[in-house]
């Protein structure tokens, strides 16, 4: 399984590109009118995640090779959380929980997954195991996702750190998993 899956990573990263650029425009236009879009920004952001698993994976087994413990606990604490991630988002789109109920965690568990992203990047980078393009995309990436987290928790979706990391992560995130997709895809990454 785990080799269909880095063998496909780079149609997963396409993919994750695909829904984070949805989840945005979702989340944007509820910004603005409100409505039933949290509801599609909610549904949206489990494949955003999900697709990240793979890519993730196949990341993990790059870099193990160069940095096996922080490729180990950065993968295991970002693949964890993007599951959970994913699996509270659901169940807000279900109606099992409120937003305020999940909003925490999702925060929290948010920043570990920018944190994968600059764990993972920088040891690409460092190590030569990426090309410096999508490494440096990653970077700008977690970073993003770490201030719309702390924004986001210091003042909602209208703290002006939330809304640099909405705007530079809305475009990092899918320069990233393109790029990435594209490399993945050409066979120089190591995978």
């Amino acid at each position: 399984m785990v080799d269909f899956l880095a063998r496909t990573a780079d149609k997963w990263s396409y993919l994750a590109g695909v829904a984070w650029i949805l989840g945005l425009a979702a989340l944007f236009i509820f910004f603005a009118v409100g409505g039933v879009f949290g509801t599609i920004n909610d549904a949206i952001s489990i494949f955003q995640f999900l697709f990240l698993i793979p890519v993730a994976l196949t990341l993990h087994r790059i870099l193990d090779l160069h940095a096996p413990t922080v490729s180990g606990v950065s993968a295991a604490l970002g693949i964890g959380s993007m599951l959970i991630i994913a699996f509270l988002q659901l169940l807000l789109v279900l109606g099992t929980v409120q937003f305020e109920q999940t909003l925490r965690p999702i925060l929290l568990l948010g920043a570990i997954v920018g944190l994968w992203w600059l764990a993972t990047s920088f040891v690409g980078l460092a190590r030569g195991a990426l090309p410096a393009g999508p490494a440096w995309a990653g970077v700008v990436a977690g970073a993003a996702i770490i201030v719309t987290a702390i924004g986001f928790a210091l003042g909602g979706q209208q703290h002006p750190l939330s809304m640099v990391g909405f705007i530079v992560g809305g475009v990092a995130v899918p320069v990233w998993a393109f790029w990435l997709g594209k490399v993945l895809g050409s066979g120089t990454s190591g995978a």
